[in-house]
């Protein structure tokens, strides 16, 4: 705790107390700087370059329902239509590795892994929503899907080639653990494939804490420099970098994606996706 001495209205000093500035969930260094309030989240940023809320005042706006329920998300239509954003990923993926054992972790209503599942790959789903595994599993039985928040104990460890996390590693309250897992579950050489919202971003520079990803349930904002140095940290090394300017590809207007790419070559990508190696054992 910190003494912080005041002015009482009758001239006398007093001293309030007020506390001392959060750790960080990547490097566990105290905050350098206190960015403000946005929502429920109180922002900092760490000399390490990490943006993350203070996970003591926090907290969850989803906690208690589900992320899938219709009063939060749009109503899914089944079966599922992959669509070119999911294309999109498992290109990326693609070019590091070719096939094998692919987990999406956090996979939703489980889009992407069906894409990975139709490019040849053995695809499987962690998802913590009920509904969206439910309602997976009755419809989309070619893909394997387990319900939770954390990497399963059943899965054995080494055993997994690929792990995908697409907006995923922003929403959780402690990503080194979640690394650290995932990077015991895959196989010497296996593929880490990451996309976040990009706090580097010249539109989030330009927006400050108004920009589109400073949401409720967003604890940590990475930047590509800040993210390589989380996930190295925890047993990867860096492979690729790639930006897109948006969440998903607008396919009903694809003219629109050559003017995103320019975009995102000048620094206006608000989307970052970086693939990682496990580095051998």
């Amino acid at each position: 705790m910190l003494a912080n001495p005041t002015i009482a209205p009758d001239g006398r000093a007093t001293t309030s107390v007020m506390s001392a500035a959060p750790l960080c969930p990547s490097c566990s260094a105290e905050a350098e700087t206190e960015i403000g309030q946005a929502g429920v989240c109180h922002l900092w940023r760490c000399a390490c370059g990490l943006v993350f809320a203070d996970r003591a005042t926090w907290r969850d706006p989803y906690e208690g329902s589900d992320y899938y329920d219709p009063a939060h998300q749009p109503a899914q239509s089944y079966p599922l239509q992959i669509t070119a954003t999911e294309r999109d990923r498992i290109a990326t993926v693609r070019r590091f590795m070719s096939g094998g054992r692919l987990l999406d972790f956090g996979g939703g209503i489980g889009k992407t892994a069906l894409a990975a599942n139709a490019a040849g790959y053995s695809a499987m789903v962690l998802e913590d929503s009920h509904k969206a595994v439910v309602d997976g599993q009755a419809h989309h039985p070619e893909i394997e899907w387990m319900e939770g928040r954390a990497m399963p104990q059943s899965i054995v460890d080494g055993s997994l080639d690929v792990v995908t996390m697409f907006h995923v590693l922003e929403h959780l309250p402690e990503p080194s653990s979640t690394l650290a897992e995932i990077e015991r579950k895959l196989r010497p050489g296996g593929l880490l494939v990451l996309e976040v919202p990009n706090w580097g971003s010249h539109v989030r520079r330009l927006r400050g804490l108004r920009w589109e990803f400073v949401l409720d349930h967003h604890l940590n904002h990475f930047t590509a420099a800040s993210l390589k140095r989380l996930v190295e940290a925890c047993g990867f090394e860096r492979c690729g970098v790639e930006y897109r300017r948006t969440f998903a590809i607008n396919e009903g207007k694809p003219w629109k994606e050559p003017m995103k790419r320019v975009l995102c070559a000048l620094g206006f990508g608000d989307i970052l996706r970086c693939a990682f190696r496990k580095t051998a054992e």
